[in-house]
Parts: structure tokens; C-alpha cells; sequence
């Protein structure tokens, strides 16, 4: 949408300055009406119209993979919810208020002009309102606008008649209106202003060549402007004796067109033609001799995805590498929290490991999980276990006014040094759901979960790249604030638990087989041929039941994104997985392939 936006800016302010530099002194009024018009419309028309050429590939397109496909297991969901302005949603915001506030004052003048007071009559065929106050005379729309003194003997000033009846006859007000609710909704747009400068004085001057061409004297009619200059009147939509453009209209009115008026004329029509092809959006056809995509070979990701990271890091300041994770926890907008994720899906193992940042993928709720009794007697042991229910800290011993069947859901943390202290020193803490709180967090919606590695609160340790015999990582949540009724979850800590045996998803036939499907059903056709080297990553989930879903594609070229989701969902379709499996329970698991295209030699025809 920027890129449109600043089409619209620049071909609107090429217009206008072509119309400055050859037409505007010229007395070419009604083509230079019909240039202005024209010039808007095509100015915020062309840059949504979109041109086909076409293109054929002398050598085919080669898909890359990375060796390995990297993965991921899933973490635990952590809920994390923010109140922090969204400056994309704040503009937009303001937007459609100056919008809406510039559409009121439209509707505004045009109340103030029909309320206005005075006799009406019909003279010559024509509505006119005869005010009380000592006005310049002007007309809106079908209707003419003057002092009751003009009236006299039951006569109106002819050249003065004729001057407002040809602004009517030649429909100036519906140009006036079709400007400002232009400019209503594109008041960023600097040229719009000028634009509507540039129509009222032509305005003028055709309702002066009027006057000129039926009462020849030219300087009596000059005299009359001059005394109607005194009489200010201030309406918005309406055309006013001024003084402003009285200069221009009267150097207009004695001057004689230029030998090559006409000729500038017809210059306008190959003047549009190249501004369309500028401004206009190409597409470039497919040949259908694009072979499909067979080759498979190595490639890395670029370390543009880390760059972007890093730059939305950078907005808050230096809080990440102070350590202040809290802190940059509770300033971090939403939308860059989901950039953020989106993009560190992408990163390479490496790149993951210098950033103290971790993003949990999840789409799943917290299965229910039953209480039994002896659980809820050993949670009563205050030196073992740190309580929360609901959300809230709670003592160990208020668990004598619950049964098992009062619970939902239970989840136990082990709480390592750096985050026990003399308030809370118990080794263990403990989260209960009662059974109302589960039913209100199943209702909730899906939120980006963002944590922090166990190596930013303990030193010297490092965080586990999944693998088999992997560490699994455990989070600790802390309490909600007490001001809210709905369960807010957030990471105090992410810590290393104890060695676990992870035996990674599986697909049937094995990775390969997954990279061919993947290679073989890619449909090169749908690209240009020009785009050189593309790159994008696809991750999916691979869930306890075997099941890929959450498939998404992340890189710069749109086309290619979503070639590789549907061949990856093609490659899928009716295909169980071996699920991942951790202490030998079935695990959510996820899969990231890194994907390029690479076009060698490209060959254009017209």
C-alpha cells in the first residue's frame, strides 16, 4: 500500500507540473478543465491497474533445500498479554479521523450555504437568493447567491448574472466537490491543495471568457471585479472574488494564446501514455515451456531474516543486552512480538543461540489433567511446593476447601536458583486450574507466546539445541496481577529440567522422501523468470497424533510463499506421521525447511 501511496503522490505532482509548465498560461480553459480532471483520476487510477508482458526461461529454475531439515520440538504454552501501542493501528486511527473530520466540514459548508437567509426568486430561468447581508455575489450547485442591493429595478447586473450562471451552466461546483472529498481522503497528498487552486482560477477564467465574448469592454468589466474584491465572503465550496487570482485574471483576459497552443494540446494524450507505463504495476506472463522443478541441492538461508530481528530489537533500546528481559517483555508492541516470531522461525541454529529470545509455535489449549487425591495431599506441603490457583498466590493449606474433582488441570515446575528467594523459596511450583478458570482459558484466543533462554538468567549454561538426549526445557509461570479476572500467564524464567530422550517425527519414507515430494510437485510456471534467487522457510507442526497442521511459509516473494505451502500441504494430505516421542510420551513436534529457487539465465521477448 506505501508503494501505491507514493505512486499516487508523484503522478499526481508530474501532472501538475506539466500542467504549470505548458498549459496554464494558455487560454485553452476547457481542455485545461478536462486536463485537471482527467489528471486526478488517472493519477489515483493507474497505479491499481496492472500491464502483462511475457517472459521465457532459457534454462530451468533449480529448487535448493538445506542439507538437513531442521527441528524443533514444541514448548509448553506460556500466555503472555500486553497493553502496548501499536503505532501501524495508530496511524491508521488518526487517518480516518482528519478523514472524517474534513468529510464534516464538507457537510458543514454545504449547510451553511443552503441555510443562509433571503427572498427567493427565479431570474431568467435561473434560482437566485436575494440576502439580507453585504456579500460578493457567488453561486453553489443550481443556485445563484447575492446581496439584495443587485436587485434593483427588478434587474440584476448583467455581466454579474452571467459570470455565476456560467459557473452553473458549466456544472464548477460538482469540480469543487469532486476535489475536496478527494482531498478529504487524501489529504497527505501535498499536490491535492494546488490541484484545487489550479481549478477554481480556471474556473474564473472561463466564466470571465464569457463575459468578455457577450460585453465587449474589457476594462468595465475589470472595474467591476475590482469594487466586488472589497465585498469578502467565506465559503468553502464556492467560487470568491478575491485577490488571490484578480492579477492572473486580468493579465488572462488581454492575453493571446502561443503559437504552439494546440500543439500542447495533443501532447497530453503520449504524455499519459508514458506515465502509465511508468506508474503501472507489470506482471509478467509465464511461458508455458517453464519446466517443473526436479534438482535438489544444498543452500543456506541468507542472513537477512537476522538482520530484521535485530533491527526490531534495536527500537527498544539496549534492554536485551542489559538483561532487562521484564522490562523489554512489557514494552515489546504486539506487532513486533509477532514479527518477531515470524522471523525467528527463520534464523539459523546459530543465530537462535546469540539471541537470548525464544518464541513457542503453539496452537494447542492445556489439556485437562486429573487431580487425584494423594496429588492434592502432597500439594498441601508448603516446603515443597510454591502455590498458585487461578492464577493467584495462594497458602498450601487453603487446599482444604477443594476436592480433586474442584480442579481441571495441574501443572508442576521445578524452580532453580535464580529464581528462589527468601518470599519464595520453595523447590517446586505448582499451578492449579479450578474448573470454571479452565473453561474461560479454553475460551480465549491464541496469543504469541515469547520467553527467555535458560542461559540468560543462569551462567554459564546454554540452551539445548533438540536433539536425541536432549535437556527439555521447562517454563515457571507466575502469578496474574489481582486487578484482572482473567488469567494472565507470563515467563519469569526458563530453565533446564532434566535429561530427557527425544526420538524426533518421522515421515513415511523418510526425509528425503519428504524433499522430493515437495521438489517434484513445485510448479516453477507461476514465477517470472526474472526474480534470480528466491528464498523462503516452511514450518509446520507434526502434532501427538501424527498430523501436520499450522503450515506456514515465511520469505520475500509472495508466489513463491504460497507455491511452497500448497506443495507442502499436498505432500501431506493423507499422511500419518510417526509422532515425536519425549520420555516416551507422544509430542508435539516442528519442522522447518529452508527453501530456495534459483533461476540461472533469463531471456525477455516483447
Amino acid at each position: 500500500m506505501g508503494t501505491i501511496i507514493l505512486k499516487i503522490i508523484l503522478c499526481s505532482g508530474i501532472v501538475l507540473g506539466l500542467y504549470y509548465l505548458f498549459l496554464a498560461k494558455e487560454k485553452t480553459f476547457t481542455f485545461n478543465r478536462f486536463y485537471l480532471l482527467l489528471g486526478l483520476i488517472f493519477s489515483y487510477s493507474i497505479p491499481f491497474v496492472t500491464i502483462q508482458t511475457q517472459q521465457i526461461n532459457d534454462k530451468k529454475p533449480v529448487i535448493l533445500f538445506e542439507q538437513e531439515i531442521q527441528q524443533q520440538v514444541l514448548e509448553n504454552p506460556v500466555v503472555v498479554q500486553d497493553n502496548v501501542v501499536d503505532y501501524v493501528q495508530l496511524l491508521c486511527i488518526a487517518y480516518f479521523i482528519i478523514s472524517m473530520i474534513l468529510v464534516l466540514k464538507i457537510i458543514y459548508s454545504i449547510i451553511k450555504i443552503k441555510s443562509l437567509k433571503g427572498r427567493k426568486i427565479i431570474y431568467q430561468n435561473r434560482a437566485v437568493v436575494l440576502l439580507n447581508q453585504e456579500i460578493a455575489p457567488f453561486s453553489f450547485l443550481n443556485t445563484i447567491y447575492l446581496s439584495a442591493s443587485y436587485y434593483k429595478n427588478w434587474k440584476i447586473d448583467e455581466r454579474i448574472f452571467l459570470h455565476e450562471e456560467i459557473h452553473i451552466k458549466q456544472k464548477h461546483s460538482f469540480d469543487v466537490l469532486f476535489i475536496e472529498i478527494l482531498k478529504a481522503f487524501s489529504w497527505f497528498n501535498p499536490f491535492i491543495y494546488f490541484y484545487k487552486n489550479a481549478m477554481i482560477t480556471n474556473h474564473e477564467f472561463l466564466a470571465d471568457e464569457g463575459v468578455i465574448l457577450k460585453n465587449k469592454g474589457i476594462k468595465i468589466y475589470q472595474k467591476l471585479i475590482l469594487n466586488e474584491v472589497l465585498k469578502q465572503q467565506n465559503f468553502k465550496l464556492t467560487h470568491q472574488f478575491n485577490f488571490n487570482n484578480t492579477k492572473k485574471r486580468f493579465i488572462m483576459m488581454t492575453k493571446t494564446n502561443s503559437k504552439f497552443a494546440e500543439t500542447k494540446k495533443y501532447l497530453a494524450i503520449p504524455l499519459f501514455i508514458v506515465l502509465a507505463g511508468f506508474f503501472v504495476e507489470k506482471i509478467y506472463a509465464k511461458s508455458s515451456a517453464l519446466p517443473k522443478i526436479s534438482d535438489i541441492n544444498k543452500n543456506y538461508l541468507s542472513n537477512d531474516p537476522y538482520n530484521e530481528f535485530n533491527q526490531i530489537i534495536k527500537k527498544y533500546g539496549n534492554l536485551l543486552d542489559q538483561k532487562r528481559y521484564g522490562e523489554f517483555h512489557k514494552v515489546v508492541s504486539n506487532s513486533d512480538r509477532s514479527k518477531l516470531k515470524d522471523l525467528y522461525f527463520q534464523l539459523t541454529d546459530e543465530q537462535r543461540n546469540e539471541t537470548p529470545l525464544y518464541f513457542f509455535d503453539v496452537s494447542e489449549k492445556l489439556k485437562k489433567s486429573d487431580v487425584t487425591q494423594n496429588q492434592l495431599n502432597d500439594f498441601k506441603n508448603s516446603k515443597k511446593y510454591g502455590l498458585w490457583i487461578d492464577g493467584k498466590k495462594t497458602k498450601n493449606q487453603d487446599l482444604e476447601k477443594y476436592k480433586p474433582e474442584d480442579f481441571s488441570n495441574y501443572f508442576v515446575s521445578k524452580r532453580y536458583p535464580n529464581a528462589i528467594n527468601a518470599k519464595n523459596p520453595e523447590p517446586f511450583q505448582l499451578n492449579l486450574m479450578t474448573n470454571k478458570y479452565y473453561q474461560e482459558y479454553l475460551k480465549k484466543e491464541e496469543r504469541v507466546f515469547m520467553g527467555f533462554k535458560a542461559k540468560a538468567f543462569i551462567k554459564g549454561k546454554d540452551t539445548i539445541t533438540p536433539r536425541k538426549n536432549v535437556d527439555a526445557k521447562l517454563v515457571e509461570i507466575k502469578k496474574d496481577s489481582e486487578k484482572s479476572q482473567n488469567t494472565v500467564l507470563d515467563i519469569s524464567t526458563a530453565v533446564e529440567g532434566q535429561a530427557a530422550d527425544l526420538i524426533p517425527a518421522e515421515f513415511p519414507g523418510g526425509a528425503n522422501k519428504l524433499r522430493s515430494l515437495v521438489a517434484t510437485n513445485f510448479n516453477g510456471a507461476i514465477m517470472t523468470g526474472e526474480e534470480g534467487t528466491i528464498k523462503a522457510t516452511i514450518t509446520f507442526i507434526v502434532d501427538q497424533n501424527g498430523k501436520v497442521k499450522d503450515i506456514k511459509t515465511f520469505g520475500e516473494n509472495e508466489k513463491f510463499n504460497n507455491e511452497a505451502h500448497r506443495v507442502t500441504k499436498l505432500a501431506n494430505e493423507n499422511i500419518t506421521w510417526k509422532p515425536a516421542v519425549l520420555d516416551g510420551k507422544p509430542v508435539a513436534y516442528q519442522y522447518k525447511i529452508p527453501l530456495t529457487m534459483n533461476f540461472e539465465t533469463l531471456k525477455k521477448t516483447q
